[in-house]
């Protein structure tokens, strides 16, 4: 019987960071698509940067399953062992609703654009055939869901993101880290190295 066991990884692989970092250069986009569609700034061209917008959200929502199909086989870095229970579940959870929100968003957008009569040109190349018919009071629900969707993954994030600063510069562990790209790593756990030298001088 073989005995040996696995140590778990300090980072996640170069899949799940390009995936990571990807996912949020494309909803950084997203919303600067909307805001810009919506600002009154490019009359001449609200739809064609709207149609940008449709299709940077299903780009996210591909993306989103296929990182959800690579986590399955890969292997994720555990939080630190010393970190609460509570914490641990908080962290849980919040990764949980990004990744329901990152798919929930396009879906919704889908059908908002579907029940107003409309097509998604995806990325100005051809249009998506329609998956509903026309109905205004369903364009009406699901534009306000969109919306409120589209605040709430603005929140998480945030808190996504603080949490990540906190572990960086209050805990000052590897959880940040094991997100960062590859060089960065190096840098900086070159950099701590120097620090605790200086330290232990």
């Amino acid at each position: 019987m073989d005995h040996t066991t696995t140590t778990p990884p300090s980072a996640y692989d170069r899949v799940m960071r390009a995936i990571h970092w990807a996912t949020l250069a494309l909803v950084s986009a997203t919303y600067g698509l909307i805001w810009l569609a919506h600002s009154g700034l490019i009359a001449e061209a609200y739809q064609p940067v709207l149609q940008l917008h449709r299709s940077f959200g299903l780009t996210i929502a591909a993306l989103t399953i296929f990182r959800l199909a690579w986590r399955w086989r890969a292997q994720i870095p555990p939080l630190p062992g010393d970190l609460a229970g509570s914490q641990k579940l908080a962290a849980r959870i919040t990764e949980g609703l990004i990744y329901v929100l990152l798919l929930l968003q396009p879906l919704l957008g889908v059908l908002h654009t579907g029940f107003r009569g409309q097509q998604v040109n995806l990325y100005l190349l051809g249009t998506l055939p329609p998956v509903v018919v026309p109905d205004r009071a369903l364009a009406r629900l699901t534009h306000n869901l969109h919306e409120l969707g589209g605040n709430a993954l603005l929140i998480v994030i945030g808190l996504h993101a603080a949490a990540a600063l906190w572990h960086h510069f209050i805990r000052r562990d590897g959880v940040l880290l094991s997100m960062l790209p590859a060089g960065w790593q190096l840098r900086q756990s070159s950099r701590a190295r120097t620090d605790a030298r200086g330290l232990a001088s």
